[in-house]
């Protein structure tokens, strides 16, 4: 009987694999042109295909993975349930495979790419380099910045190596996060700033109330600075902020601020760092936001890489000593 079973279990793993090494990269790209696009014919153009040629290896493909992956509509096709649950899988293993053929490109040295709130690149950022460069670090970092869901979207479909900013903890609830290590670092508070002439400049301290009526410079929905801002209001039962400009570069939103009446919120490391060039200067309220900790985000299986270990490493080491609120 086990021998029974031991050939079962042998020809079904024969089977698995004659089924995976039948594919071919064109194979996975197609299917991803495909749900791009939503046209068989447009998927078969961008890979230099026709269309009968497209058709065939989609056939492969479902063969493969015993699934109908796409439907005919009367313009255009449409990936199925399964197709979608497929090619989501698929865009994970051609973004590792992209990076790894990438990597040997530009040997011997290394590429980390990490994607970084624009908080951490006033001096976290910076200073961790400067350690890794101190060390002789020998590999290159590609430093990607964006808002929190599009840095967690890269994180998960392997774009990016690693994360670092802040986030809530509802964004990890993502069933794609779950092999997803967190390490916590310092907080960074987030204050107020206004320019050294504004008329509030001159007070000691003004109450939130005051603020809320305010003209305001704010990062626009959905950063997470904006809602910490925004739920910090509703909190205390206030008007949410107005913003007469949006922008998500805080160092943008302090220059404006600088030369004009408005007020804006930002990493207190941030805002210390243009009062030290006398840009603007912090507004003390009577109820300051909670200052919330830093993070450093990779998956399980990047976390053995030795360019993550020596920049998380460096980045810890940093985090000790930074001032960051």
């Amino acid at each position: 009987m086990d021998y029974i079973h031991n050939q079962w279990i042998y020809r079904r793993g024969r089977a698995a694999m004659f089924r995976t090494d039948r594919l071919r990269l064109r194979h996975l790209r197609l299917l991803d042109a495909v749900e791009a696009t939503g046209s068989l014919s447009r998927a078969a153009q961008q890979l230099g295909l026709s269309q009968p040629a497209a058709t065939k290896i989609l056939r492969e493909l479902e063969t493969a993975v015993r699934a109908q992956l796409y439907e005919r509509l009367p313009r255009g096709v449409r990936l199925t349930e399964a197709g979608r649950a497929v090619v989501e899988r698929l865009r994970i293993g051609l973004a590792s495979l992209d990076r790894a053929l990438g990597s040997g490109e530009a040997a011997p040295r290394r590429r980390l790419s990490v994607g970084a709130l624009p908080l951490v690149a006033v001096n976290l950022l910076p200073q961790t380099i400067a350690r890794l460069r101190r060390a002789g670090g020998d590999f290159d970092i590609e430093i990607v910045e964006n808002i929190v869901p599009v840095l967690l979207a890269a994180l998960k479909n392997r774009r990016i190596d690693c994360f670092v900013g802040r986030i809530d903890a509802s964004a990890l609830r993502d069933p794609a996060l779950r092999d997803v290590v967190a390490m916590p670092m310092a907080s960074e508070g987030l204050s107020f700033a206004i320019a050294h002439r504004h008329p509030l400049a001159r007070r000691r301290k003004v109450s939130l109330g005051e603020l809320a009526e305010m003209s305001w410079v704010l990062a626009p929905l959905p950063s997470f600075t904006r809602e910490v801002v925004d739920q910090h209001f509703l909190d205390h039962g206030l008007a949410l902020p107005r913003p007469v400009v949006e922008s998500l570069s805080f160092h943008t939103n302090l220059q404006i601020v600088g030369r004009t009446e408005l007020v804006t919120a930002a990493p207190s490391s941030a805002i210390a760092h243009y009062s030290r060039l006398g840009l603007v200067q912090r507004l003390r309220v009577d109820r300051e936001p909670t200052a919330t900790p830093l993070l450093f985000l990779a998956h399980r299986e990047t976390m053995p890489l030795r360019a993550v270990q020596d920049f998380s490493a460096a980045l810890l080491a940093e985090a000790g000593g930074v001032r960051t609120g």
